[in-house]
């Protein structure tokens, strides 16, 4: 699995001139992975790989929280929103509409449905 971590100690070993066999034996990744992150090396897209990693972390944390039944709490979506427009700024997100009422005093999770009394 990729990981920040995992991707820096490729790169570095990548501008010590290691091939992708070699960055995959010495990070645990797979080798299909070693071969996408010389192709982003080569390409100029080492910064947008390390976006895309830290937005993996925001959605599965999301996940999680939905899994649990916790839901999102209050601001949680629209920062889960704000990460992907930061992560993917091409990808024409438009505002929806205004931006939910601040989490002041809104600490429990919402749903899809409007389930409170």
């Amino acid at each position: 699995m990729l990981t920040r971590e995992a991707i820096e100690k490729a790169l570095a070993l990548y501008e010590g001139g290691a091939t992708e066999s070699t960055v995959a034996q010495a990070t645990g990744i797979s080798l299909s992975e070693a071969e996408a992150l010389a192709d982003a090396l080569n390409n100029g897209e080492a910064e947008r790989l390390f976006r895309e990693i830290a937005l993996a972390g925001v959605l599965e944390a999301a996940a999680q929280a939905l899994r649990s039944g916790r839901g999102l709490i209050g601001d949680t979506a629209v920062d889960v929103v704000r990460e992907i427009w930061n992560c993917y700024p091409g990808a024409n997100l438009q505002n929806g509409g205004p931006l939910p009422p601040s989490a002041a005093g809104l600490d429990e999770p919402q749903t899809l449905k409007d389930e409170r009394p």
